[in-house]
């Protein structure tokens, strides 16, 4: 097996396209670093405690508004409790490397995802479609060989381009911001309370956490790989579902039907650093929702590889 995933890595990583994608996360990362430069976030004012109180003024009004949707009002009532922890501490709010890359973590996720897709999208269909199959099966290996081969190949690339991603974050973030920030707090609201946890651990934590994203973002659009010969529309139906996905899952975030909406469960940072959008929402019971929502895309793609015509 082994030998089969390094051979799908090396087709893979040998084509120029791919190193262009992981440059655009890259890029992602260098573009949110000018966005906080340009809006003048990053360092604290000398006038911050004023700045914080106009803010937390702001976001009740906000909050009070008939129309506000329930993730702006969880939002802002999040961070007027983040605003305040600064003001009763008297520790004006800032930003780090560390604490950068910790924001950006589920962002980075979703860019890698998508480019992750991409690979997935056309592993199998492009072979297909050029005949490259019939070279893969004249070799001593089965078609379930070929196809795990192929889609733990695809995971790889997502979680290195979400690693590298990631480093960048902290390096990039540390060269503007500075890397002083390892040992501070990272700050997160539960249960109505402003809580602390090791920087480190909420990076490391957090992207573990955002990994379902692409797991299922990843197996969708190697399934639709499998089911059609044509790559392109494989990207293209992959990529829409997963962004499609991912916007729900954040503006309808807190209404009772997400429960049962996978891409709802593709972040789980809210179950370890605050709290479920929705009742009855446990660790066990996301889990539970992903690997039916996997098993159940694996039980679609993998017989249509098998049996596929390779005439």
């Amino acid at each position: 097996m082994i030998p089969f995933i390094r051979n799908e890595n090396m087709k893979i990583y040998k084509r120029k396209r791919t190193w262009v994608m992981v440059a655009i996360v890259l890029l992602y990362v260098l573009l949110q670093i000018v966005n906080l430069r340009t809006a003048g976030e990053g360092t604290a004012s000398d006038n911050w405690r004023e700045q914080l109180e106009r803010e937390n003024a702001q976001l009740g009004l906000e909050a009070a508004e008939p129309d506000a949707l329930p993730i702006e009002i969880k939002q802002a009532e999040k961070q007027i409790l983040l605003n305040q922890y600064h003001l009763d501490q008297n520790t004006p709010p800032g930003t780090s490397g560390w604490s950068f890359a910790v924001d950006q973590v589920r962002n980075i996720l979703f860019a890698a995802s998508l480019i992750a897709v991409i690979i997935a999208g056309e592993i199998v269909a492009a072979e297909f479609a050029s005949g490259t199959i019939k070279l893969l099966l004249t070799r001593s290996a089965s078609r379930t060989k070929i196809h795990l081969s192929k889609y733990i190949a695809a995971i790889l690339f997502g979680l290195l381009v979400s690693a590298a991603g990631l480093l960048a974050s902290i390096l990039l973030g540390g060269f503007i911001f500075g890397f002083d920030g390892l040992t501070d707090s990272f700050l997160y609201v539960k249960d109505q309370a402003v809580r602390e946890a090791p920087a480190l651990q909420a990076l490391l934590s957090g992207y573990a956490l955002n990994i379902p994203f692409l797991l299922i973002a990843v197996t969708l659009a190697f399934m639709i790989s499998a089911a059609f010969r044509s790559a392109t529309f494989s990207i293209v139906i992959s990529l829409l579902v997963s962004v499609a996905g991912f916007v729900i899952a954040i503006a309808m975030d807190g209404w009772a039907w997400t429960k049962y909406f996978v891409f709802s469960h593709t972040d789980l940072t809210p179950l370890l650093y605050g709290n479920p959008s929705v009742d009855g929402v446990t660790l066990g019971f996301s889990s539970a929702l992903i690997v039916l929502h996997l098993a159940v895309m694996h039980l679609v793609s993998y017989p249509l590889f098998v049996k596929r015509d390779v005439v």
